[in-house]
């Protein structure tokens, strides 16, 4: 969807480029207005959400903390770290083949899927082996 370009939506999207990670509405609200650009909640949930339509960036559903936002837009996996609740991206390749084995065997038209994948992140990883948990 085609849509005329706003202040705030360029900023929110600018903010989003320079961080790493997912991030929810309130923590993009809060970062924000701590880098002195004023801006509402209502504004930052709004702008997010036709920024998804838009397909700049994806909500992602987390487990725990409700929806967080994705800078990467292309299809990609993810993993929920059971220990410290971060969602990380998966370096492995997206599987488009996939949508094409549900269609075969549902007879719908499948666009994309998604996964997200539960386990424990490298970084918790190296704190339980150095802490010999």
């Amino acid at each position: 969807m085609k849509r005329k370009s706003s202040k705030q939506r360029d900023m929110i999207l600018n903010y989003l480029k320079t961080i790493d990670g997912h991030v929810t509405a309130e923590e993009v609200f809060k970062n924000m207005n701590e880098d002195g650009n004023k801006i509402s909640l209502a504004t930052v949930y709004r702008n997010l959400n036709i920024l998804v339509e838009m397909n700049e960036i994806k909500k992602i559903a987390h487990p725990v903390e409700g929806y967080q936002y994705d800078k990467t837009s292309h299809p990609h996996y993810h993993l929920h770290c059971v220990r410290c609740d971060r969602i990380l991206d998966l370096d492995i390749p997206y599987m488009e083949e996939w949508n094409h084995q549900m269609e075969a065997q549902t007879g719908l038209l499948i666009r994309t899927h998604n996964m997200m994948a539960e386990g424990i992140c490298k970084d918790c990883l190296k704190k339980e082996n150095s802490s010999g948990i």
